[in-house]
């Protein structure tokens, strides 16, 4: 199939032929089309999306599977995340990072992808990920390859980093602080008492909470007038300071009654407003796995492979989401539910109304390469950093 393919999209493959890349966009729209990332259920589609429905169905399958073979494999990785930042508008200001884990077991293989994204327009879109290739938590060193690796893409400096309790420590801190990025993380529990204490006990002020020891701040939160606001003081850890806040969990039944969070920010508002954020990296994963592309249906074992496979999957997400706002702009009164407490949620999230909307603009190669040419027509570079 004699197709020209757009020179905005090739240029960042410059190190693999038009065939290569060519058979990435085949895969990319069979996926698309089967909406799985299993191969034996996306080569059905290949027919239609070449025009040769006489292929048997086996050479399909090993037309797909053999793209994996491909060399190289970390080139294209980094080429469809540049052609990824180009489709995002710079209208959209961002303010924060999400990092954390998604997992899931094929055979007796566990997959553990550990993801940093950007939170783009209300939305969570991933920015660099690596497939870590063992069970259990990650670790300081991978983390900080990942946040390392993102700076590629995107000057991470003056963000906020919103992550879980177990991403990160005192290291981690250190290392986020050093290269001028902020955060808000959320702690278990009893973690840095000795430090809040400590803060206490050094206090030569007349703040009241700097004084305060851990187990009061605990009470405190508690108080009505502190639930909205919750209480904070500043601490030290390894000679840098720091703002610890407690926050009183609004859900009634809740397990855990209070939320602990530490971060370099100093309003405790801030804080708090800030960590809900970091769900919305929760519903990403929902949408490349169960509500989208069926990312965990993949039968690939191989990290690099892996990785190429939540590419191509990132890059079909990123498409979905471009259209998803562009349509999220014509929102009428009856696309929104508003809620008791003053909510408001779409009856249909952003990713499932582009992902209609893309649905229709492509079929087949010939369509996909027109509407690709279409939308970076006017690319943006403004959002990549460095990128080889």
């Amino acid at each position: 199939m004699s197709i020209p393919l757009p020179t905005q999209f090739t240029e960042y493959f410059k190190s693999h032929n038009q065939t290569v890349v060519k058979n990435m966009l085949i895969l990319g729209e069979a996926i698309f089309e089967a909406q799985t990332t299993n191969l034996n259920k996306a080569k059905d589609k290949v027919g239609q999306i070449t025009g040769n429905r006489a292929t048997k169905p086996e050479s399909n399958y090993k037309r797909l599977t053999r793209f994996f073979e491909t060399q190289d494999k970390p080139h294209l990785v980094k080429g469809l995340l540049c052609v990824c930042m180009c489709l995002l508008s710079t209208d959209e200001k961002i303010k924060y990072l999400a990092l954390d884990g998604t997992s899931w077991e094929f055979g007796d293989k566990k997959i553990h992808l550990l993801t940093l994204s950007v939170i783009y327009g209300g939305v969570s879109i991933p920015i660099w990920w690596e497939e870590l290739d063992k069970k259990g938590m990650s670790n300081f060193k991978e983390r900080k390859r990942v946040i390392r690796n993102a700076s590629q893409y995107l000057n991470l400096e003056g963000l906020i980093l919103l992550a879980d309790r177990e991403y990160l420590g005192r290291d981690g801190f250190k290392y986020l602080k050093n290269n001028k990025i902020d955060f808000v993380i959320r702690l278990k529990a009893k973690a840095y008492k000795e430090q809040v204490d400590e803060a206490s006990q050094r206090a030569k002020t007349k703040n009241y909470f700097q004084k305060a020891r851990y187990i009061k701040l605990e009470r405190i939160a508690e108080f009505k007038r502190y639930q909205r606001c919750g209480v904070s003081k500043r601490i030290r850890i390894d000679g840098q300071t720091y703002t610890f806040v407690i926050f009183k969990n609004p859900k009634a039944d809740a397990k855990e009654p209070l939320f602990y969070y530490i971060s370099t920010l100093k309003d405790k508002r801030d804080v708090i407003n800030a960590y809900p954020i970091r769900w919305k990296i929760e519903s990403c994963f929902k949408h490349l796995k169960s509500n989208g592309f069926r990312l965990e249906e993949m039968s690939l074992k191989d990290p690099m492979k892996i990785m190429l496979m939540m590419a191509i999957v990132v890059f079909l997400y990123v498409l979905c989401i471009r259209e998803g706002l562009k349509q999220l702009k014509k929102m009428k009164p009856s696309d929104s539910k508003k809620f008791k407490d003053g909510t408001i949620t779409l009856t249909v999230s952003i990713f499932r109304k582009g992902l209609a909307y893309v649905y229709l603009k492509f079929n087949n190669l010939r369509t996909f390469v027109r509407y690709l040419r279409t939308i970076l027509k006017h690319k943006n570079l403004l959002f990549l950093q460095n990128v080889q």
